[in-house]
């Protein structure tokens, strides 16, 4: 989640567009993100990282060194996705571009990396860099519902935008991207200009509630971790539905006790911003939030 002060409007997060021809969630607004590699955790890699106690502390007294594979393919995917390289000099200089040329030069990184013909290794050896796991504030942890054929175990970082970088779609895997406030992109998905993957609408909706980057990146301080978020999908009146954890039927349907006549109840009513919502429902290409 690469977010970014916007003032005097408060904050806004980088979203990309997957491509149409994705075979998850095509056509959808996303945050940057991928895969954990082989070896993301590895003491190479790891090695050309931020690292030791002199970090300080994340959320939950833990070290950011909490989850360290996590954090590099976030690193790593934020960066061939979006173009944004969160890390710092070997000698404990900020990372910036700050000539064209450099740019250039990065640029080109990417554009390897994505291709496969360069290592996130070779990359920071090359610069002197050290990739900022310290810079990743763990927020949350989804899983895609067990009847989907298609199925992701994901955590979700908060990052702040490094003001020097540029951030842009790979045209590859994404095909746009754009800088929106939290209201405004549920605003958006409900009109069909900006359609939302479930757990993007859903962590927008509980971001929407702070008023600063600041104070929402405070409330991860410290902060208990919570239990996954595992929806359960079910066909209801002949729409697909997902049924999040805390809405009043989750347990009935995620055991299969619901009785049929239940099968064809209402959604309940349309949410707003400041709802919690509690289902979401496919409708025309879009997932429109719900409170039961």
């Amino acid at each position: 989640m690469l977010l970014r002060e916007q003032h005097p409007t408060g904050f806004e997060a980088f979203l990309l567009r997957r491509h149409q021809k994705s075979v998850f969630m095509a056509g959808n607004y996303v945050y940057p993100g991928g895969t954990v590699d082989k070896g993301d955790d590895s003491e190479e890699v790891l090695s050309c990282c931020v690292t030791g106690t002199s970090w300080g502390t994340n959320n939950a007294g833990r070290l950011p060194a909490d989850l360290p594979g996590y954090r590099v393919a976030a690193i790593r995917e934020l960066f061939e996705e979006a173009g944004v390289l969160l890390a710092c000099r070997t000698d404990g200089t900020p990372f910036q571009l700050l000539n064209e040329a450099e740019q250039e030069r990065f640029v080109d990184y990417r554009k390897k990396l994505n291709a496969r013909q360069l290592t996130m290794v070779e990359l920071a050896r090359e610069e002197h860099l050290l990739l900022a796991l310290d810079q990743l504030y763990y927020y949350t942890h989804w899983i895609t519902p067990e009847a989907n054929p298609v199925r992701f175990d994901t955590r979700f970082f908060v990052a702040r935008h490094p003001l020097d970088q540029e951030a842009s779609p790979d045209l590859k895997e994404t095909t746009d991207g754009i800088w929106i406030a939290p209201r405004p992109a549920l605003e958006a998905n409900a009109q069909g200009a900006v359609p939302l993957s479930p757990p993007t609408l859903k962590t927008l909706e509980d971001v929407a509630r702070f008023d600063t980057l600041d104070s929402f990146v405070g409330s991860l301080r410290g902060a208990e971790r919570k239990p996954p978020v595992l929806p359960v999908s079910v066909t209801i009146s002949g729409e697909t539905v997902l049924i999040y954890p805390w809405d009043p039927e989750y347990e009935a349907y995620k055991t299969g006790t619901v009785e049929q006549a239940a099968l064809d109840a209402s959604h309940g009513r349309p949410s707003t911003p400041s709802d919690n919502t509690t289902r979401l429902v496919y409708r025309g290409k879009l997932w429109l939030p719900y409170v039961k």
